[in-house]
């Protein structure tokens, strides 16, 4: 059922600007004293760092630091199916995302802009794999996100509008001691969208939209001390209808209805921080977290899930010598989960490649609440092992009552400095994860008997700092992954010998499936100096699921094996910067149609005939984007204008096949964005 989402979030990019590409914002953080470093792959003292001042200036991401990590090893945004990023071989249903210490719902909209104000954005930990065991509920990766505290003695206001969206930020401090800031911002292109469909053989019955706001409040009684309100929240919706001879009903009729899909989240927390005179530092939080999921498709299909997740979390840490820094945590949460639906179709799931609806005789119906409970504890000792040697144990203990399964999780990191600027890095660690989609574990609808997904990491590198403002680092990575859900096999292959009422007694969804991804990446950074800077990463990879049920080994549909990224930037005076970005990926699987097969009960309708699952490759993709930005300074306020030019030199890159006719008798590329030039501008008060 989810599986059908991408269609619609597919059909977008072709009437609108995508990615947030033109975006005006303008990097907001460059000189403001509260940043901190954005700690980038692998184990916290080894990281790779980028600042946001610099990810803030990447060309093509709109000013957002977190849509600009897909420059950044191991990170892919890639299949046109989902908004959020794939990380070393990993699905994007398998990441965890924190923002200000606790999870939220998502954290990037539709077009994979995310939802955090620039103005706001402190900075963040991408955790590519073999995180440490004070994240929980991730097998992929996690982004940990932060924003910054409200300044206590300037108040300022910022109106932010562009071709996509428009923001308006204000700052106020209240005292020496308060102080709060609040962001609204909200997407604009639905509002000309509808002058790019003249041909186009489907219409907007819910124009594409997003809204997202987040409001903070601090109270800082001394320095060592602070009281933390905040919220934050995200809304995104659209719904399309498909004219009578379109191609798409022709090969689907159950697709006649439309499709609509609404998600949104609420989240609203409040965090105790202190530091005490004996070195104890403890942060304490409670947050409440609603989220809701809306999706209907055909005349009679629907889903809407909606959770209420209830949590405490904390965190302690305390040298205990000069050798031993102990860090412990625990965490409780509590969902509530409402899900009601009904689907007439088989279960789909991502290793299967026809998920049309139009087989309508298997029907189901979801009518159910779910109550979550998870209890996490976790323990680690950062222990100073030698004068060059630094182990970091620890161990994640969680109890999962719906599926009633306890988790004994270690995890270990090591550093080793093995020569002046040289540095050896190892981890290891077991992880699980709820998956996204509940109603994989719904009476009915799923299978209630389903147990948690699992994965072990292993990764390693050597790291070398060739001058003060040269590092070179390699990594390798290997995962696997275990009891993977996989939806129940098609009967005429695998169950001929079945009858009807037998087969559809079969739980539509079971954990028959695994994965491994290995790696090994290549990334250099060059820190700022004779006014230029950069990095450059080559990752390789291979990535590989196994469904058990029909015996199929076959490459995973985010397997990419070649990605490259050049970055780099020059300051040609205190107020100029130009800036270029270059990115080289394989191109991604897809599953090919190779004929059609009347269908003998309606002889209108044709069923394809695929080929083997993910056995063909687009051609690689690979753009040149470039930026200008241009600061002006003023008595009591600031300009910027910036300029990109985004695909330069024009690449029409294939994303997708597109198959016309009802018998899928011609295919078409579906390309990404052409050479697009944005101007944009931002001012201060």
């Amino acid at each position: 059922m989810k599986a059908l989402l991408p269609l619609l979030l597919r059909l977008l990019p072709l009437v609108m600007v995508t990615r947030a590409q033109a975006d005006v914002s303008e990097p907001s953080l460059a000189d403001d004293p509260n940043i901190e470093v954005i700690e980038v792959l692998g184990v916290t003292e080894s990281l790779t760092t980028v600042s946001p001042r610099k990810l803030l200036r990447v060309p093509g991401a709109g000013n957002d630091p977190l849509q600009a990590i897909e420059s950044l090893p191991g990170v892919v945004f890639s299949n046109s199916q989902d908004s959020a990023p794939a990380v070393r071989g990993s699905s994007p249903d398998d990441n965890a995302y924190y923002i200000d210490f606790f999870p939220v719902g998502y954290i990037f909209h539709s077009d994979s802009s995310s939802i955090l104000n620039d103005n706001v954005i402190e900075g963040f930990t991408l955790e590519a794999a073999a995180f440490g065991p004070q994240y929980n509920g991730a097998t992929g990766a996690v982004i940990d996100a932060t924003s910054r505290s409200p300044d206590f003695a300037i108040p300022q206001t910022v109106i932010d509008v562009s071709f996509l969206k428009a923001g308006l930020f204000i700052e106020q401090p209240i005292n020496s001691e308060q102080s709060f800031y609040l962001s609204g911002r909200q997407s604009l292109f639905q509002y000309y969208i509808d002058a790019l469909l003249d041909d186009e053989d489907f219409q907007f019955t819910t124009l594409p939209e997003y809204y997202d706001y987040q409001g903070k409040y601090e109270y800082q009684p001394s320095i060592t001390e602070s009281l933390v309100v905040q919220a934050i929240g995200s809304r995104d919706k659209a719904g399309i209808k498909f004219d009578e001879d379109s191609d798409e009903l022709a090969q689907d009729p159950g697709l006649d209805g439309g499709l609509n899909v609404e998600r949104y989240f609420n989240s609203q927390a409040i965090v105790w921080d202190k530091i005490y005179g004996n070195g104890l530092q403890q942060k304490t939080g409670f947050s409440q977290l609603e989220e809701k999921f809306q999706f209907a498709i055909g005349q009679s299909n629907y889903v809407n899930v909606k959770t209420n997740n209830y949590e405490i979390r904390s965190q302690f840490s305390k040298p205990l010598n000069l050798h031993h820094d102990l860090q412990w945590g625990a965490e409780l949460s509590e969902s509530h989960a409402s899900l009601k639906g009904r689907y007439s179709g088989p279960p789909c799931d991502e290793y299967n490649p026809d998920c049309r609806i139009v087989d309508g005789d298997e029907v189901v119906s979801l009518n159910e609440k779910i109550v979550i409970t998870s209890i996490n504890l976790h323990l680690a000792d950062s222990w100073q092992a030698t004068e060059y040697w630094i182990l970091n144990p620890g161990v994640l203990v969680a109890r999962e009552d719906y599926t009633d399964e306890l988790f004994i999780e270690p995890r270990l990191s090591s550093e080793w400095r093995v020569a002046p600027y040289w540095k050896l890095t190892a981890a290891y660690g077991r992880y699980h994860s709820f998956p996204d989609n509940f109603g994989q574990y719904a009476k009915n609808f799923g299978n209630p008997d389903l147990k948690l997904e699992t994965a072990i990491h292993y990764e390693a590198s050597i790291e070398h700092e060739l001058r003060d403002d040269l590092l070179i680092r390699v990594e390798g990575y290997y995962k696997t992954m275990d009891r993977l859900v996989v939806a129940r096999a098609d009967q005429q292959t695998v169950y001929p010998e079945l009858s009807d009422e037998e087969y559809l007694a079969l739980p539509r969804y079971t954990n028959d499936a695994s994965g491994t991804a290995w790696g090994l990446e290549l990334f250099i950074n060059k820190d700022l100096s004779e006014r230029w800077y950069g990095w450059a990463s080559v990752a390789w990879s291979r990535t590989r699921r196994t469904n058990e049920l029909t015996n199929e080994d076959f490459r995973y549909s985010y397997d990419q094996p070649l990605i490259i990224n050049l970055v780099a930037s020059y300051d040609y005076s205190d107020v100029l910067a130009l800036g270029f970005k270059w990115r080289y990926q394989t191109g991604q699987l897809i599953t090919p149609i190779e004929g059609a097969i009347q269908d003998s009960d309606n002889p209108e309708l044709y069923n394809p005939v695929y080929g083997e699952l993910n056995s063909e490759r687009l051609p690689a993709y690979h753009a040149l984007d470039v930026r200008a930005d241009r600061n002006f300074f003023y008595t009591s306020w600031e300009m910027t204008l910036y300029a990109e030019i985004l695909n330069l030199y024009g690449r029409a890159n294939v994303i997708d096949y597109q198959y016309k006719n009802a018998d899928y008798s011609e295919r078409e590329d579906v390309t990404d964005l052409p050479t697009i030039v944005s101007v944009g501008v931002k001012i201060r008060l």
